[in-house]
């Protein structure tokens, strides 16, 4: 939001405007399309909205907040300094402690480029940050307005004034700011916490020692007073030291500068601090701007046709009920397109009345807009809006509510899944989450839970499963009279392997390093099996030659059934030459390293199914960890991107995983694909198909053609339709250069032109310098036909008989799955 405010601190537009506050209701935000309630913490509500008008969306959240409840609290939360800026996210989590948890929190203060709360922050009256006001046409704090919580609790949004003076020699003179920079005909009163003022030498500075109270803090209703040590002259000295038992008075205004330019040492200085009789007192004051609603109306303390106004942006704002018991804390999601357009502020001050808002402020928004909650049970609060930029802001302050009950009874209890369970096996039954009567989070240890089996698969021994029946059932457990319970199948053996995950969310799993970089996303583009695989995004080529990692963490360790003979994954490599690991956890809770490859056999491109083997000397129950890749050698610390899919543990010994999930075993070119995709001569598609009925190119038979033969090429590419950056140039250089295949017209390779069955004999003809004849005479190919010869050694060499009606059919389209066959006959013939 600093950016926005450069018009609040520098610029001054010299405009004779009237402000008129905008009455009456206007239109919301259209047709609400979808809602979600859960309550968070008791009588805390979060909603999720979805509008449309058109082609206008709207995505809201709110949370609706019951301050009547013994347990809800609401507060503000800022960083420690105040300056240093966090995330909404961080700041609920750092506030978040045993009998103060953060449920909910929204951003809330505008802030300066240097970190500092823009405008007024108080609690209890201590005046964190005085702030500024803006003074341009388009800045929404002209006015000043704040959000707060009276002494009694209740709820606050309503104009301010603040009295800030000083007395010296009998007269009074008024003090602008507090600790902030010195602009043009301002007066600053700065504390020992400046340390120095930071002024120029344009005005005349008071500078006051033996102050009759602590001034490292200040508060409303404070008055003190102190001795003149000395006034430094106009013109000739700026940047005063503030005195540490003391404070200094800065004057700008020349006229006014000249007047207590003469003020002698010695003489005594009152200071007075107060604020309107409605905000003493408060528990918190938080000023931000525009006001949106004032008694039930539309009221914007600003012009509504400015720009700030009038654009559809993201938005967050604070919002009350006519009681000052109920208060909305409410977010628009905005320059998003296809999920949220934004609001402007005329609508949305009627959207908050169409809550029940009696009066509503608006806060920081755009990039800023963010708003986090925790599930009911959670231990943090987790963004639940999609912020403009892609990820979140950091911020000066925020909006929080907080659950501050003791300890309760217990109300609800997930159990881990349990996957699939071998007949003879044994898996303990864990507590993956459980929460209070406040909706709090509680630990709950299995073994104080009774455990029951239902459907005659099983029985329990304390938390511990085992499993003695082939079927299906239910593992139910009890605590406190709550009842919970996972279904189970129990299987005589995992004749197929079990999946531990489909990687089609990349929300169970987390990034971490070890001297690199990562991050973690979903990628639908390179999905293999399911609708997404993990995309691991590394970056090795940090300072310094120690050894590089990315790991793939799963939030909460994969629980393996039994011992599986090994754990597979489907790898879609960038040829990094890397090192593949992954850590499975034992039943002693010690962690063991498992080799996917050797050091440096990540080196392929494409799809690759690899496989762990699992010690089976390992204590169960076990559970998978992460995945790794790690780079030691200093020569090949670079970036990449690496594809994962269908995490899975295996028990059958010589288990055999499809190459490509569109040929199976039945399909009639089977074993041609699975030799061929065996001597890394032929590769699929990003999602894991070999698409064997679909026509191949020029292109494609050239790369697999120079592939098979190893071939290279020293000349550059003659062909005018074939640039550098194709990815079959080399390839096609090369087969050019062996005078393998040839173009189809002068200076012309067609590379996405499709092959015909002519051209297929011809290529593999003098690629494998077939030669012969025969006594076969296809109806189609005539002696005068000019791949007759190359037909004639492909069947001389037994690799083809034509089809049963005596045809060759040259001209035809060879697909995929023959070309393939072809060429695994050629390579049988070395």
């Amino acid at each position: 939001m600093a950016r926005k405010l450069v018009t609040i601190v520098v610029v001054m537009f010299v405009l004779m405007l009237t402000v008129s506050p905008i009455n009456g209701q206007a239109a919301t935000l259209g047709n609400k399309v979808s809602e979600v309630k859960k309550e968070v913490s008791p009588q805390v509500t979060h909603i999720q909205q979805s509008y449309q008008s058109g082609s206008t969306r709207q995505f809201v959240n709110v949370l609706d907040v019951n301050l009547n409840n013994t347990y809800t609290k609401l507060e503000i939360g800022m960083p420690n300094p105040i300056n240093s800026l966090k995330t909404t996210t961080a700041m609920a989590k750092q506030n978040t402690t045993d009998g103060h948890r953060v449920v909910g929190a929204v951003n809330a203060s505008y802030f300066l480029g240097n970190g500092m709360p823009a405008n007024l922050l108080a609690e209890n009256n201590e005046i964190i940050n005085y702030g500024i006001l803006g003074d341009s046409y388009d800045s929404p704090t002209q006015k000043p307005v704040a959000f707060g919580l009276s002494k009694s609790g209740q709820a606050i949004a309503d104009y301010y004034s603040t009295q800030l003076s000083f007395q010296i020699n009998g007269k009074n003179y008024p003090i602008d700011l507090i600790n902030s920079e010195r602009g043009t005909n301002k007066t600053v009163l700065y504390t020992s916490e400046k340390r120095t003022t930071g002024t120029n030498n344009w005005g005349v500075e008071i500078v006051v020692t033996g102050a009759s109270q602590d001034t490292s803090s200040l508060h409303f209703g404070d008055q003190f007073s102190g001795i003149v040590s000395h006034v430094t002259a106009y013109g000739a000295e700026g940047n005063s030291t503030v005195p540490a038992d003391g404070f200094v008075i800065s004057v700008q205004n020349k006229e006014l500068a000249a007047e207590l330019g003469s003020i002698l040492a010695g003489a005594t200085v009152d200071v007075s601090l107060s604020i309107d009789q409605k905000w003493m007192d408060a528990q918190f004051i938080l000023a931000a701007g525009p006001m949106l609603v004032r008694n039930g109306k539309v009221d914007i303390s600003m012009p509504t046709n400015s720009g700030f106004a009038s654009t559809r942006s993201p938005r967050t704002a604070v919002a009350i009920d006519a009681t000052g018991t109920k208060v909305f804390l409410v977010t628009v999601d905005g320059r998003l397109s296809g999920h949220s357009n934004g609001v402007n502020l005329p609508d949305l001050a009627s959207h908050l009345i169409s809550m029940g808002a009696s009066t509503a402020l608006n806060l920081d928004g755009g990039g800023s807009t963010a708003m986090v909650v925790r599930n009911p049970g959670g231990y943090f609060a987790n963004l639940v809006n999609t912020p403009s930029e892609g990820s979140e802001r950091r911020v000066s302050a925020i909006l929080q509510v907080v659950n501050t009950a003791p300890p309760g009874q217990a109300k609800s209890i997930t159990l881990s899944s349990v996957n699939q369970v071998m007949k003879g096996s044994s898996v303990n039954i864990q507590v993956a989450s459980a929460y209070d009567q406040y909706l709090n989070p509680i630990t709950i240890d299995p073994a104080n839970m009774t455990w029951t089996v239902e459907g005659n698969i099983g029985q329990m021994n304390g938390a511990t499963f085992t499993a003695t029946q082939k079927g299906e059932g239910k593992i139910i457990g009890q605590y406190e009279g709550i009842r919970t319970s996972i279904p189970v199948k129990v299987v005589d053996l995992a004749e197929k392997p079990i999946l531990l995950d489909s990687f089609d969310n990349a929300s169970a799993w987390t990034a971490e390093v070890a001297k690199a970089k990562a991050s973690l996303a979903s990628s639908k583009d390179y999905a293999r099996q399911g609708a997404a695989s993990m995309q691991l995004n590394y970056d090795f080529t940090t300072a310094g030659t120690e050894t590089k990692a990315a790991y793939m963490v799963a939030k909460t360790p994969i629980a393996l059934s039994s011992q599986p003979k090994n754990i597979g994954v489907w790898v879609f490599g960038d040829g990094g030459k890397h090192w593949l690991r992954g850590v499975v956890i034992d039943g002693t809770g010690t962690k063991q390293t498992i080799d996917f490859t050797s050091q440096g056999g990540l080196d392929w491109h494409g799809w690759k199914y690899v496989t762990a083997d699992i010690p089976n000397d390992l204590p169960l129950p076990l559970k998978f960890d992460r995945l790794y890749v790690a780079q030691p050698d200093a020569a090949l610390q670079k970036k990449g991107q690496l594809y994962f899919d269908q995490l899975q543990a295996v028990y059958k010994d010589n288990h055999e995983e499809l190459v490509y999930t569109d040929v199976a075993k039945g399909h009639w070119a089977f074993a041609d694909v699975q030799s061929l995709y065996d001597e890394a001569l032929i590769k699929g598609y990003s999602n894991g198909t070999f698409k064997p009925e679909a026509s191949i190119t020029r292109a494609e038979a050239a790369t697999i053609i120079a592939r098979a033969l190893n071939l290279t090429t020293t000349k550059n590419s003659s062909f005018k339709d074939v640039g550098k950056s194709h990815y079959a140039y080399s390839a096609i250089a090369a087969v050019e250069q062996a005078g393998i295949i040839k173009g189809q017209e002068a200076g012309k390779f067609n590379p996405n032109g499709q092959l015909s069955r002519a051209e297929m004999s011809a290529i593999l003809a003098r690629a494998y310098q077939l030669t012969g004849t025969s006594q076969v005479s296809f109806s189609d190919v005539k002696a005068t036909h000019w791949a007759y010869s190359n037909i004639q050694a492909l069947v001389a060499n037994d690799l083809t008989s034509g089809f049963p009606d005596n045809t060759f059919r040259p001209d035809a389209q060879i697909t995929r799955a023959q070309f393939a066959s072809f060429l695994n006959r050629c390579l049988t013939l070395k």
